[in-house]
């Protein structure tokens, strides 16, 4: 353990989580671009914000250290070089066009260090760009659209832009041009903050390995096995690139979840979650093993064994995690019209703060009482607001220390 990142399953006793409270980005989702920022309505800030405020609360009230991936950034590009060079990135990652990149970094560099998280994360308009000299042709050029660079609506989803396996980081590479630039962040983060020792955590997985991954997708299943869903946003072959990394670690066995590449099955961890020690909340799709899961080892000189398995999940699982027996509370009791609601409203996504403690959408009344009924306590939050952003507990949290089961 190198006292920076451990994380060996999903439910060790949560110690450090880094999460992002709802802001002005969320403020500027415009109805008729919410397809362009994956987005499906307009949340009420405020409120978003209040209810996030919940869950920050209880994992604080369980003993969680919460740090907050925007007062990390702050910290970090206190260092004038180190925010030029930020502002250098983001330039040249999200911003089209010579003149405009120039005016954008001119603007940037006027930001103080602790707005400049807000300054991005919000979108850059043709307003933001009045005080400076050399204005580019889109500053005068006339469109329904004010945003010069888009906002980052997504952003409170701090698990699908990162995530931690053992003792390393891996920072995603993300399939949707309205996400790319939120890995921005942790890059820095990861570079220069104390709490990833300023680069020395081991970066299992970089933003340019060219395969998409993302963080809802791979689940800390042990120190020796993890599972990741392949569909719309993580690439089979990022999965293959992952395990070999994870292999060279010492991990023994990855399984691969080869889901629809639907919006309905985005991630792995909106159809299952680990909620103690023998128990996962499942979607029927995952309960009654609508699609392949692979059974992936190393091989000699760097390759990999691949095999279809025709067992079902459970028993996979079992032999993953070296159990007896695994159950499973499906969501909504597997009920044709209520699993699908409380789906929508993020049912199978959960988040442990230890084996059999748990976080979940107090709207899956009927999911949250067969969890209830397993033996497993739950701890509900208000997701009103939150859940219209298509994510759970665990999409909105990133852990970094873990206690090891024992």
């Amino acid at each position: 353990m190198n006292g920076y990142v451990n994380v060996k399953s999903e439910i060790g006793r949560l110690k450090r989580v880094m999460l992002h409270r709802p802001g002005v980005e969320l403020s500027n989702l415009m109805p008729d671009y919410l397809e362009r920022m994956l987005a499906e309505d307009t949340p009420d800030v405020r409120r978003a914000g209040e209810e996030h405020d919940v869950f920050a609360n209880i994992l604080r009230s369980n003993g969680v250290d919460v740090v907050y991936i925007e007062n990390m950034f702050a910290d970090v590009v206190k260092d004038e070089a180190v925010r030029s060079a930020f502002i250098d990135d983001f330039v040249a990652l999200g911003v089209p066009g010579v003149s405009l990149k120039q005016a954008v970094r001119e603007y940037l560099r006027t930001v103080p260090y602790d707005k400049l998280f807000d300054a991005v994360a919000k979108g850059i308009t043709r307003s933001d760009l009045e005080g400076i000299g050399n204005k580019p042709i889109q500053y005068y050029v006339k469109e329904d659209y004010p945003f010069l660079t888009d906002p980052l609506p997504n952003l409170y989803f701090t698990r699908d832009i990162s995530f931690s396996l053992g003792t390393g980081i891996a920072i995603s590479a993300m399939c949707m041009p309205a996400r790319m630039r939120e890995t921005l962040f942790i890059r820095y983060i990861h570079k220069y903050s104390e709490y990833f020792g300023k680069g020395k955590v081991d970066l299992l997985y970089d933003y340019n390995c060219g395969d998409g991954i993302e963080g809802g997708d791979v689940l800390s299943l042990s120190d020796k096995c993890v599972a990741i869903g392949s569909g719309e946003r993580t690439t089979v072959a990022a999965v293959e690139r992952l395990a070999k990394t994870l292999f060279e670690r010492g991990y023994e066995k990855v399984l691969l979840f080869k889901n629809p590449n639907t919006r309905t099955y985005m991630h792995l961890d909106v159809l299952m979650t680990h909620i103690d020690y023998d128990k996962f909340l499942a979607h029927p799709c995952i309960a009654h093993k609508w699609f392949d899961v692979y059974e992936i080892t190393p091989a000699g000189n760097g390759g990999i064994n691949v095999s279809l398995t025709t067992d079902s999940v459970e028993r996979i699982l079992e032999r993953a995690l070296g159990i007896d027996k695994v159950t499973f509370v499906e969501v909504a009791g597997g009920d044709p019209i209520q699993y699908r609601r409380e789906h929508w409203n993020m049912g199978a996504n959960s988040l442990a703060i230890a084996p059999g403690n748990i976080i979940t959408y107090d709207r899956n009344v009927i999911t949250n009482e067969l969890i209830d009924k397993a033996g497993v306590k739950v701890n509900p939050i208000p997701g009103g607001e939150l859940s219209r952003g298509r994510g759970g507990p665990r999409c909105m949290s990133m852990p970094i220390l873990r206690d090891e089961i024992r």
